[in-house]
């Protein structure tokens, strides 16, 4: 159906009808465009069940598995008849600790982008991008304009074409409530297509306040709000045609999806298994692999095939043992379980140790860092033989998307240092990697991108060359050890001029491939200084920052193998806004990034100590709500996922 005769049929409508079609339930029908029963409920829940997590699928490095994937999820959506094949979150990874980490690919925008985009262009139809602002969404945030553009946004630029709807983050940008905000959702609506459906958050907004300001579809709003709606139309208070475009998008995604649906006759496309591209091998003294008997510790009931093993309560191992105890830690949500932590510790001099965290998401390792023989983490664990079939020789392929820290509090996320000067909580265009490699190198457990294998590898004859803008990386790679592998190889940038802060060991790109034992590979890597380019405020363009630059080749972004430095000849000399002088702790390396008021004032172009005024946020559900949706999960979900979905439930802001 074309825009013409959608239009027509909004024309028709009565104004109570477009408002229902602008908000309600997830679920409604369309009988102006003839279609009944839109389903939007499946993948809009206000947690997520699908295996595997978007992390997991961000350990793999692989957007080919990105791309079967997302192709396998559509294929079932068609077959369901849904309007979307499901949501991703296109924000970053700001507290890989927190359970809502698993919902998004990486702390880095470059892996952002890149899987996001492999995975959504693949499918056969649309999906939702969502929380573009990434983790703490639903708290006040400060970012200056290159943060906003460079970081946050930078994978919607690349991906959104891709997106057949965009819901919109909550809580607060720079003072400004995200649902409501015109200017917010405009920026945002910059990189997704015009007919693309925009929503808000599951109960997020005030109903009138999301249709004049950001023109979504405000997904669970009451018959209140949406008689508010008419009563602000009917008074002028509320342009009707403001409606009729948030109908328009919604009616455009929905009827796209539909009709493509009703005649999809493609055959099934198998779901890959990443269990293993997935699994992060975090230390491994050589113990591993092995054909040993090992004794299991751990919660049987939390994998799928629990009942054919014999798994012992980890408090046993203080009086029984075998050779080798294997550690499957689950449901670690508020951290490892302390006593389960002294258990560990206290039979590591008695056995060989291996700990397999099994959670989904990073946690604080303490002393197990130490005392332990190897540490594996797998955020996809259906089963206990796939950690046995890995221990005795199946290599781990995956890699951390994040910088795994030592502690907690070591993430800025929950470091209140930034607090006390004001109301919001600040974040700068150094993040993840950025931030932790040049100016917190001792809070890092485990760097980004660190991943270790049963075999290793000997890189040569690295040479960067540059072709305007475009840098070329030739290299050997070969597998030196005695074991298949399937290095990631990662390609980090430095300007090594002082005009620009901010491009110091970023990743420029990455490569994944597979060697064999003693096989070796000639490799071509490039890399688009545009993708790298300084967001000009001032001139609302990104601009490239032309001088010399060292590029670093690594196994990690601590673990460099090689590098050359290049001169670029074209782009900016001078660099884009403030430079050393002005700005002095974004040039402090190796010391902690502790921005003063006034140089982030300068960023911000406006005071940093803003009093706002009593900000209510949505309430979280109560019990009763808490009790009913997670009756649902029970039905729906495997015991496995039941912690991360209460996390999700209990931590999402909603309207009962």
């Amino acid at each position: 159906m074309d825009l013409d005769r959608i239009r027509g049929a909004i024309s028709k409508l009565k104004l109570a009808e477009k408002t229902s079609l602008s908000g309600g339930e997830a679920r409604f029908d369309a009988d102006c465009v003839g279609i009944k029963g839109v389903n939007l409920s499946h993948e809009l829940e206000r947690y997520w069940t699908d295996e595997p997590s978007t992390l997991a699928i961000g350990c793999t490095f692989s957007t080919e598995i990105a791309a079967a994937i997302g192709k396998s999820r559509s294929v079932e959506a068609a077959k369901a008849h849904n309007v979307f094949a499901g949501v991703i979150g296109s924000g970053l990874i700001l507290d890989p600790m927190r359970y809502d980490a698993a919902e998004f690919f990486s702390e880095d925008q470059t892996v952002v982008a890149q899987m996001l985009g492999s995975y959504a262009s693949a499918g056969v139809i649309g999906y939702v991008f969502t929380d573009a602002l990434g983790q703490g969404r639903f708290v006040n945030r400060t970012i200056d304009a290159r943060a906003l553009y460079e970081l946050y946004l930078y994978p919607l630029s690349r991906a959104g074409k891709y997106a057949s709807a965009l819901q919109l983050d909550g809580g607060y940008l720079n003072g400004k409530r995200v649902a409501s905000s015109r200017h917010v959702s405009d920026i945002y609506h910059a990189y997704i297509k015009n007919s693309a459906m925009v929503m808000t958050q599951y109960g997020d907004g005030d109903g009138l306040d999301v249709v004049s300001g950001s023109g979504a579809y405000m997904l669970g709003t009451t018959s209140t709000q949406r008689k508010q709606v008419i009563k602000a139309v009917e008074n002028g208070a509320l342009f009707e045609n403001k409606l009729n475009r948030s109908v328009e998008r919604t009616l455009l995604t929905i009827v796209s999806s539909h009709e493509f649906y009703k005649n999809y006759t493609e055959e099934q496309a198998p779901m890959p298994n990443i269990v293993y591209d997935s699994a992060v091998l975090l230390k491994n003294d050589g113990t591993f692999p092995t054909k040993s008997q090992l004794t299991i510790f751990g919660d049987a009931s939390k994998f799928d095939d629990g009942d054919k093993h014999i798994v012992l309560p980890i408090k046993d191992a203080m009086r029984k043992f075998g050779d080798i105890n294997l550690f499957l830690i689950t449901d670690y949500m508020a951290g490892i379980d302390e006593d389960d932590v002294l258990t560990i510790l206290n039979t590591a001099g008695e056995a060989k140790t291996v700990v397999v965290l099994c959670g989904g998401v990073a946690a604080p390792l303490g002393y197990l860092s130490n005392h332990a023989n190897a540490i594996l983490f797998m955020p996809y664990c259906p089963t206990i033989d796939c950690v046995l079939e890995i221990l005795s020789g199946v290599s781990p392929r995956g890699h951390l998307p994040f910088t795994w820290c030592k502690e907690r509090e070591d993430y800025p996320r929950n470091n209140e240092k930034f607090i006390d000067r004001g109301d919001f909580r600040y974040e700068s265009v150094f993040n993840g990697h950025t931030l932790f490699d040049n100016f917190a190198p001792d809070a890092v457990a485990y760097p980004f991108g660190h991943g270790l294998e049963y075999t290793s590898y000997e890189i040569s004859s690295f040479k960067a060359s540059c072709d305007k803008l475009v840098i070329r990386l030739s290299f050997d790679v070969k597998n030196i050890g005695e074991c298949d592998g399937v290095p990631l190889l990662q390609a980090y940038v430095t300007y090594l001029g002082d005009s620009a802060f901010g491009l110091r060991k970023r990743l420029g790109c990455f490569k994944r491939l597979a060697l064999a034992k003693g096989e070796s590979s000639e490799v071509v890597m490039e890399i688009n200084l545009n993708d790298l380019a300084v967001y000009d405020e001032v001139n609302n363009a990104f601009v490239p920052i032309g001088g010399k630059y060292l590029v670093e080749l690594g196994l990690s972004s601590r673990d460099i193998v090689a590098s050359d430095q290049v001169k670029i000849a074209v782009g900016s000399k001078d660099g884009v806004g403030p430079g050393k002088k002005i700005l002095p702790s974004y040039f402090a390396v190796g010391k902690p990034f502790e921005p003063t008021a006034p140089e982030i004032e300068k960023l911000l172009k406006v005071p940093y100590i803003v009093k706002l005024g009593d900000i209510i946020d949505l309430q979280k559900p109560t019990y009763k709500k808490i009790k009913k949706l997670m009756k649902v999960a029970d039905k729906k979900s495997p015991p496995r996922l039941k912690m991360r979905i209460k996390y999700k439930i209990e931590n999402t802001p909603i309207k009962d």
